[in-house]
Parts: structure tokens; sequence; C-alpha cells
């Protein structure tokens, strides 16, 4: 492939110039430290090492000689000298750094040295980051500024694979004009923005676009600089590839290719959204997906990894092994062809969602069509499932060990420490799994951050982790330093509460019921904890004892408004079962003040939740709104906002539901209050609940909250002062036995 001539004269100058490509790499990294420790760019020393073969390394310690009173990092590469930034912050200045642009790093005035020397190798040296699936649920109106601050997280943590999917439409216009589209045809078989990665994934077309063309621009600028600072740290972005997925359109500009609808329908979507897909024995095929990635190699550069993922949670045309392998060795040829040496990376998801069609067969066609350690698979569930034992490690075919965490964007606090620890430290250790390549994290929301820190620490621990050392020093971190009601709060935590037994099931607590339920048994199952809600109560009583230190750290207020929200959300069971007992007496009176205190701890959870920016509905639409060229446009974007909340589409209402100020005022309870209503009029006397009225209503609330755009807005700050407001909900709602007296 001809390179643009930027990319191609800076690979050539860094090439021929070992000295320039040290000194860009040196800029990169003081760079990272002067973002994350302003003013300490100069307190450290950076120094390249070699690497054992076919690992990573970085050192820490203090300087020595002409480098006395200075931080030294060494590392093979300006990613292990960014872990190795990390490891000081966690391990020696006990400073946590979050994935949020908002939330500061609080460091002393003068940063102390570190104690001994820590020096740290790993084999794994794929590291991935993100799904297709968070460019919806967290990603879609990001700006640079939350985008630094990202890419910033990824290198403290050795990412060197982050999921790199903004932009693309710009890519596919450029090619669907070649083929005679219109702006028009092309923009309509885009999605909104937040649904654009069921549509790169081939799940729909068209819902609640067109695309506004100022979207697709402010992408792919968006996209330029998100390339130039992963790739200056160190980083292989993975971009995108051609699957077959293409427009109903092109069928009436070239009437002779072999397009067709995907033969089902995705998640209750009609069939008005169904995708189309070309044939891969069509000459054409492979005609586009050369044209896309040599359209997208002029916009965004080359890259080592490409994304694919036919089929995903779709039936193919045919289950047929030889029809499966075809389509693999078509999606690699448009891969090799354009880029030769390149890697396909494929999410397993595909075939662990749907493993009774997918055989081994047929998942082996798929793999064995494609030249050994040029398809790279992503075992996207591993905490729950370890896909790979099921394949006999994917037939032989590199994987990395994938933590997911989260579905749609959820608030729920999960986090099973313990068995990230044990199933991973396990795969480790497995010298059969020669093709173990990596590791991966595929959550879908930002949330529990810890577990992240654990997964990509653990790496580097070799075959054992001392796992109460590490979260020792984790809750040091969170804290802003020693302080032992955190510490204490944390042993509690994993032993009782981010446990092996909890995974992510649900999508919300009981307050965000699609269709709420009086009865327990007719509740979601998933809705209850798998710990006792005391045990989340005793560590939020013990955050709460936390110093004046630990208490301006950021990490520490993000701990103490999950515990708080978390453990309110699990009270609301309790409150919900009240209601249902005075109920099953026909007793009116109680039902009357049951209902009431099950609404005020809503309440009281909804106002505390506007505490933190991350738990506010009005950040999330004004982040929205702020891609909007014009008022029309911005409430565009509102209701697209809006939508991937609440009613999502199709058959997915609540699939990605949160617990977030205003959503849950203004959207989850008022159905409470219709079911309430409804039953407290049957207990004084009048007509039975009909439950299927109360649906159609609350279904004609949902799709109005979505529907809704240019109103009053919704706080997008903070409101309050979050330790006074945990601190006064812990002493009204805590069992007397946890209460500070």
């Amino acid at each position: 492939m001809r390179l643009p001539i930027p990319f191609l004269a800076a690979a050539l100058l860094l090439f021929f110039f070992p000295a320039a490509r040290a000194a860009a790499d040196d800029a990169a990294v003081r760079g990272l430290i002067g973002r994350i420790a302003p003013g300490h760019a100069d307190d450290f020393v950076l120094e390249t090492i070699p690497a054992p073969p076919g690992k990573n390394a970085f050192e820490v310690e203090a300087g020595s000689g002409g480098s006395r009173g200075k931080i030294v990092l060494r590392g093979d590469g300006p990613l292990s000298q960014a872990v190795a930034f990390h490891w000081y912050l966690q391990h020696d200045a006990h400073a946590s750094v979050s994935w949020y642009a908002a939330e500061p790093v609080v460091l002393p005035q003068r940063l102390p040295l570190p104690v001994g020397k820590a020096r740290r190798e790993t084999r794994l040296r794929d590291r991935f980051f993100l799904n297709y699936c968070t460019f919806g649920y967290t990603l879609p109106y990001w700006h640079w500024r939350d985008w630094e601050r990202g890419i910033d997280w990824m290198a403290l943590h050795g990412i060197n694979l982050p999921l790199a999917q903004t932009g693309n439409e710009y890519v596919w216009q450029k090619v669907w004009r070649g083929y005679g589209l219109s702006d028009d045809e092309i923009r309509a078989f885009f999605t909104g923005p937040a649904h654009l990665p069921w549509h790169r994934m081939a799940n729909i077309d068209r819902w609640q676009g067109p695309l506004p063309q100022s979207f697709i621009d402010g992408q792919y600028q968006l996209q330029q600089r998100i390339l130039a600072r992963e790739r200056a740290l160190g980083m292989s972005p993975v971009l995108c590839a051609f699957a077959g997925h293409v427009p109903e359109a092109l069928h009436t500009h070239r009437p002779g290719l072999r397009i067709a609808r995907m033969p089902n329908e995705w998640a209750g979507f009609t069939s008005e959204e169904t995708c189309w897909f070309l044939d891969p024995h069509d000459p054409a095929f492979h005609e586009i997906a050369v044209r896309f990635q040599q359209e997208q190699a002029r916009a965004y550069g080359p890259a080592r990894f490409y994304g694919a993922d036919p089929f995903n949670e779709m039936t193919p045309p045919s289950w047929e092994p030889a029809y499966l392998a075809g389509v693999a060795r078509a999606i690699y040829r448009g891969i090799a062809d354009a880029e030769p040496g390149a890697t396909w990376l494929q999410m397993a998801w595909t075939f662990h969602n749907d493993r009774h069609d997918w055989t081994d067969a047929r998942l082996r066609a798929m793999i064995d069509a494609v030249p050994r350690g040029r398809m790279e698979l992503i075992d996207y569930y591993c905490e729950r499932d370890e896909f790979f034992r099921q394949t006999e490690a994917f037939f032989g075919a590199p994987f990395l060990w994938s933590y997911l965490g989260n579905f749609g964007g959820n608030t729920v606090l999960v986090a099973p420490l313990d068995r990230i620890d044990r199933l991973l430290g396990a795969a480790m250790r497995d010298r059969s799994l020669a093709n173990l390549a990596g590791v991966g994290a595929t959550l879908e929301g930002f949330s529990n951050p810890a577990a992240y820190d654990l997964l990509y620490d653990r790496i580097w621990e070799g075959d054992h982790l001392d796992l109460d050392g590490w979260l020792r020093d984790e809750a040091r971190a969170r804290a802003d330093g020693p302080d032992p009601a955190c510490e204490e709060a944390w042993d509690l935590l994993r032993r009782k509460v981010l446990t092996a037994s909890a995974f992510v099931e649900g999508h919300g607590g009981v307050f965000q019921m699609t269709e709420p339920a009086l009865r327990a048994a007719a509740a979601d199952p998933n809705l209850g904890p798998a710990y006792a809600n005391a045990d989340l109560f005793r560590a939020w009583g013990l955050l709460l004892q936390a110093g004046p230190r630990a208490r301006q750290a950021d990490a520490w207020q993000q701990d103490l408004a999950d515990l708080t929200r978390q453990a309110l959300s699990n009270l609301g069971l309790a409150r919900r079962d009240e209601m249902f007992a005075a109920y099953q007496r026909k007793d009116p009176a109680a039902f009357r003040t049951a209902s009431r205190r099950f609404l005020e701890l809503g309440r009281d959870l909804d106002g505390f939740l506007g505490a933190r920016g991350e738990f506010l509905l009005g950040k999330w639409i004004a982040d929205a709104r702020s891609w909007g060229d014009g008022a029309a446009e911005q409430d565009y974007f509102e209701r697209n906002a809006r939508t991937i909340v609440t009613t999502w589409g199709g058959g997915l209402t609540d699939y990605a539901g949160r617990q977030w100020n205003g959503l849950l005022r203004d959207y989850y309870l008022p159905r409470w209050q219709m079911l309430i209503d409804a039953t407290q009029s049957e207990l004084e006397g009048g007509a039975p609940v009909d439950r299927q009225a109360l649906a159609k209503q609350w279904r004609a609330h949902d799709q109005a909250f979505a529907a809704t755009a240019g109103g009053a807005p919704y706080p997008s700050l903070p409101s309050s002062d979050l330790f006074a407001e945990s601190q006064a909900l812990h002493a009204k709602y805590a069992p007397p036995a946890h209460r500070k007296e």
C-alpha cells in the first residue's frame, strides 16, 4: 500500500534516525508526566533498558550520582516507562489517576523518593482496552479533553492495543461516494451517534439517523488527534476492517452485486433497520475491502491490528463450515492485501453468545481459514466463562484473556477481585497456553475502576500476586496515603462484597425496574446483591471515618459515592418488600406509609447522585448537545443521548440503565408512582391493578422522556457536598449497629 506522505515521512524519520525516535519517546512520556503531575516533569529521569526476549520490563528507583534526589523510571519503551510512572504513583506517591478528565490527581508539592528498587516483567505483550459498545454507552460525545485523559490512563496501565473506532463514518462516506451514493443516502444509512457501534457491527441501520455531517467531520478531526497521541506513547491502535456490511442503496447503484438482507432481525428491531450483507464470493467484496483500507490509511495512517466481527449476535446466511471459512478468508484477504503483515482482531463474544450454533467445526473453520497468528481472538467475558477452555484454547490461535465487568454502561457495584486474580493467574501459570498473547478489558462503561487496576497490574506480577498487599496499596492510592479506616473498608469489600459470586447480570437496582412489581418473585432476579447489605453499610461507615487527607482525594470520593448509592439501592428491595407486605394484609394505611418510605429513599438517592459529575444526567446531555451546530442539531443530539440510556430502541428498553441524578427522579420513579397510585386505589376499594394498562402508561412515559429536548437543563456540574450528603444518609438509613453515635 502506498502510505500518505505525512505518515511516510514521519515513519522514515524515526526508522533511520534512532536518536529522533528516542527524543520523540522521551517527549511523549514527559508530556504524560506533565499532564498527570503538573510542575513535576523535571523530578523524573527516563532511561531505556533492554527487556528479556519476548517480554516487556520496567524499573523504578531513587536516583544516585548525578540523578540524586530524582525518581528514575526505566522501561524498554515509552509504554513501559509510563507503567513505571504509574507504579511510582500507586506504591510510593499513593496517588490514583482517574480515566475522567474532570477528576484531579492529588500529589504533594514535594514528591517522595522510591524506597528500594522495583523491577517487573511480563510476557503478555498484547494489552487490549475498550469495546465496540463503549463507543455508544460511554464515549460517543467525548471531546479531546476527555480523550486526552483517557489515553493517559491507558498508557499508565500499559495498554498497547486501544480500540480506535472514532471517525469510521468519515472513511465510509468517502468509500460509498466512490460507488455513486449521495451524501443523503450515506448519512441515512448511518445511525445516530450513540448507536453507531451496533451499526458498525452490522446489527442495525438508520436508527435515529441521518447522522449530521458536522458530527462526521468533527469525529474525523478528533480521531486524528487520538491516533497521534496513542502512537506517540507506543500504542498500536486497532482500526476497522470491512466485514461485508453495505448500504441497501448500493444495490441501486450496483444492481449486479450479490447483496441480501441478514436472515434475522436483531434485538427487537424491525426489518427496516436490519442490515444488508455482501456475499464474500462476490468480487466486489475484496474491492470494497481494499478501497476502505486505502481510504482509512489516507485519513488515519496504517495499523498493525484491524478489528472485524462478522455476524455479531446475527445468523450468518449459511452455517456451512465451508461458507464461514470463505467469509474469514475474504475478510483477512481484504486486510492483508492492503496491509501485509497485519493481524485481524476478533471478539469471541460472537461465538460465546451463541455456543449452540457456533459449534467447534464452524468456529474452527473460521479460525483455520486465516494464516496461523494472523487472527487473534479476545475471550470477551473470562470472569464469567473462560471460553478458551471450551475450544482447545481457540484451536491454537493467539488469544487474550479479557475481563468484561460491565454491560450497557450500568452503574452496579461489581468487581470480583479475587476471581480476576485467581483465573488470570491460573492462565498465566499454565505453560500449555503458549498462545495466550495478553489481556484485555471489554468494559462497556467506566465503573468499578479498582478491577481494571488489578487486571493490568496482575500481568506484571508473575505466577503469584500478593493480593492483600496489592489491595493495601490500592486503598492507600485511592485515599492519597495510608488511612486505617480506608484500608479496613477495602479489606471488608474484598472479603464480603467484591467477591467471586458477584457478576454483571442485571442492569440496575429495584428503582430502575422496567416493569415495577411489588412481589419479589416477579422482580428481575438480578436486582438483589450477592452479599449481605449490612456488610456494604459497614464498609460505607468505615470510609466515612477516613481522615481529612483522604477526603480530599477524588478516588476516595468516588468510592464513597459508589458505596453510598449501592447500599441505598439495595435497601430499596427491603422497602419494596414492606409495600408488598402491606398489600398482602390489605392495609391501605400501612401501604401508604410504606410507599412513602420507598419513594423517599429513591428521591434521597437521586439527590445524592447530584454530588458527582459522572452520575449527572445533565452532564451526559450537555456533552451530547455540545456536538450540535445550532439549536436543531443540539436537540437531535439530546434525543439521541436520552434514548440510548432509556428506551434504546428495538426491545432493549433500560438495557443501558444507570443510577443518575435526574434520570432516577424523572424517568424511573414515575413508573413506580403509577403502580403505587393504582395499588393504593385498589386497596381503598377501587378496581384491581390492571398491569396491561400500566404497561401502556409506562411505555408512553418512557417514549415521552426520550423524545424530550431543549427544555430546562439538568445540572451538569456537582451541586452538593458529597461527604456531608453521604454522612447524613448513613445516619438516616444505616442499621443501628452500623451508625456512628
